[in-house]
């Protein structure tokens, strides 16, 4: 039965806008003040239970304490001893669902949908900070804003239902089993990692188009939630970066323990991996996305791809072939017939076929060489030089186990051996997953196939006694200049040994080096200064990066009244106390940008709270000023 045309208390409702499986949302109009507001009415079986209705308003001042753009502000709810209707009165918001959207429109690059995860994960940390947990996270309870906002809807709203409540009389589950933590499908009370693995669950959605657990009915759905098994998301969408993917999995892991504590660790988590690509506007690329699909996404790839092959092309000249692939592969993903990525592929691909038949030189040179001892000596010459002939065998075996790929040392590896953390960018080609070179406990024989198919790092010199692998044709003077190239992150400038006069600014500096020890002093305008060693090593150039150590950031707060509580991170002191001790803010610890975001809440008995963010700059004090409204 419709209720358009009721007042429930001084709201007349004006028109449906939609249902669910435990209320109606209607379009209304708040006589009082006069302003169109959005009124969620409970059907009618729970809104006769009195325990029902005392949870809702137990849910709806907690929801009210949250100050936060990406959450539906709640203005009313109804009197828990009456005996009417049970509803809640929010902000109304212009626009659609994320389901709705993300149906029509797909968020390709995956970084979009990494952007939509990073700022519900920011609403959520707020929420979580104060003690709410969402419980029924999924993209019809988030709603894209005409302006590109998004809102996070339904706080709490799960909890209004008793644990015996959940299962209808067909024995469905009330709420959105897919998105359900393994603990809650469990009947464990909900925590913010059940949150965490909802929003995992959501992400795998945007970038697939499916769930992870998804099934043909809800029990199954349910077992394969408890399973904790689901298919790697980049078979769907092969431009998903490790990174990405390893977020992910963290998200979805099968124990609570495992999982990100907080949504705000999350997020932590998100903001490192897309400022990665330089995704510091993650709003404004958003705000442009949901108002204009089309021209952003095409602006957007082109500016990815752009990013990764000038990563690439930095790992290249770092050695780090590995990771330098890595990033073209994912360029290439996003766009296939990208002729830069090509190029790059290339001059990358010519490169491995020289480390292969470096490898395949030293392995001739040390079998060459152990013949060479058997067959030239007595018992005699071959017990004293045993010890170089073992040399040759070791040397190798190590070349062998060197030329192994990743995958297959993984595989051969014992169950429970050890293996290395993933290094960032890595793909473990056996399991599909982020991953490193394994760390296996004898030397593996490789496959014919698979010899060399490791991009080698700094050649090993041969063992004593054994011939020397080709010299080069050109042999580097002991004393010429070394190519140095330095990296730093932003920028900086830098000084060497004792000259006086620092280079300008930059990220990259070329430099000619003597061989031999030397000192490098690397700085910058906002930057602790550093003093870094190196060791120059005639006819080796190399690249060193730096990441350069921002300064800590001072706000201060000159707010009415001047006792409001001030909070910036776990520090909070009055309004009036940080004039005189001003909040210390740490910086980046690995910057894309010198400019980055604190957020901050200030709060007082008898007023409005106030939840923001401010920019802040390394190094540099700034003093905001306020006024709290009274309630």
């Amino acid at each position: 039965m419709s209720l358009e045309g009721r007042h429930l208390g001084r709201y007349r409702l004006l028109e449906q806008l939609g249902s669910g499986g435990m209320s109606v949302v209607y379009r209304g109009v708040d006589t009082s003040l006069q302003r169109e507001v959005a009124v969620k009415v409970l059907h009618p079986h729970l809104a006769r239970q009195q325990d029902a209705r005392a949870r809702l308003a137990r849910e709806a001042r907690a929801v009210a304490r949250l100050q936060h753009p990406n959450i539906l502000e709640v203005f009313d709810f109804a009197d828990p001893s009456s005996t009417e209707d049970a509803f809640l009165v929010t902000e109304l918001v212009r626009g659609e669902t994320l389901k709705c959207f993300a149906e029509r429109e797909r968020l390709f690059p995956p970084e979009l949908a990494a952007l939509v995860i990073q700022q519900l994960a920011r609403a959520l940390g707020h929420a979580h900070e104060a003690g709410v947990i969402h419980r029924d996270l999924k993209p019809e309870n988030v709603m894209v804003r005409d302006d590109g906002i998004l809102k996070l809807m339904d706080f709490g709203i799960a909890r209004v239902l008793d644990p015996g409540e959940r299962m209808t009389v067909t024995g469905a589950l009330v709420g959105s089993p897919a998105y359900m933590a393994p603990e809650v499908v469990e009947g464990e009370p909900a925590t913010p990692e059940s949150d965490v693995f909802s929003l995992g669950s959501l992400l795998y959605w945007l970038w697939t188009g499916t769930l992870p657990f998804a099934a043909a009915s809800t029990p199954a759905t349910l077992k394969r939630i408890l399973a904790g098994t689901y298919e790697d998301p980049r078979g769907a969408c092969p431009a998903i970066s490790d990174a990405l993917v390893a977020i992910l999995q963290r998200c979805l892991a099968r124990e609570p323990s495992d999982r990100f504590p907080t949504a705000r660790q999350l997020e932590l988590a998100l903001s490192e991996a897309l400022e990665d690509l330089g995704l510091t506007d993650g709003e404004a690329v958003l705000g442009a996305f949901f108002a204009d699909p089309g021209p952003t996404r095409t602006a957007l790839v082109q500016r990815l791809v752009s990013t990764l092959l000038a990563r690439a092309a930095e790992e290249a000249a770092a050695g780090r072939l590995p990771r330098a692939l890595a990033r073209v592969d994912q360029a290439l993903a996003l766009a296939p017939e990208a002729p830069a990525a090509r190029a790059l592929l290339d001059q990358l691909q010519t490169s491995l076929r020289r480390g292969r038949a470096r490898r395949r030189a030293y392995l001739v040179a040390g079998a060459a060489a152990g013949v060479a001892l058997l067959a030239g000596a007595g018992v005699t010459a071959v017990r004293r030089q045993h010890r170089g002939t073992a040399e040759a065998a070791h040397a190798g075996a190590t070349a062998l186990r060197d030329a192994v790929p990743a995958a297959s040392v993984r595989a051969s590896a014992p169950a429970g051996a050890p293996h290395e953390a993933p290094a960032p960018g890595t793909r473990d080609t056996a399991t599909g997953v982020a991953g490193a070179r394994g760390t296996a406990t004898a030397v593996l024989a490789p496959s014919p196939s698979s010899v060399g198919a490791l991009v080698p790092e700094t050649p090993r010199a041969p063992p004593s006694g054994l011939a020397s692998p080709p010299a080069p044709r050109a042999e580097a003077s002991r004393s010429a200049p070394v190519r140095y190239q330095i990296l730093v992150r932003p920028y900086g400038s830098v000084q060497v040994d004792d000259d006086r006069r620092p280079s300008e600014p930059l990220s990259i500096h070329t430099l000619s080096l003597s061989p031999g020890r030397h000192v490098l002093r690397v700085s910058c305008q906002w930057c602790e200064d550093q003093t870094v060693p190196v060791e120059i090593v005639a006819g080796h150039p190399e690249t060193l990066a730096i990441p350069a150590r921002l300064k800590p950031a001072q706000l201060r707060f000159a707010f009415d009244p001047p006792s409001a509580k001030v909070r910036v991170g776990d520090v909070t002191r009055t309004a009036e106390a940080s004039l005189a001790q001003p909040f210390e803010i740490a910086s980046p610890r690995a910057p894309t940008r010198f400019v980055h975001q604190v957020e901050y809440e200030v709060t007082a008995p008898g007023y409005r709270s106030v939840y923001a963010r401010v920019e802040v700059i390394p190094g540099a004090t700034r003093t905001l000023t306020g006024r709290l409204v009274p309630e």
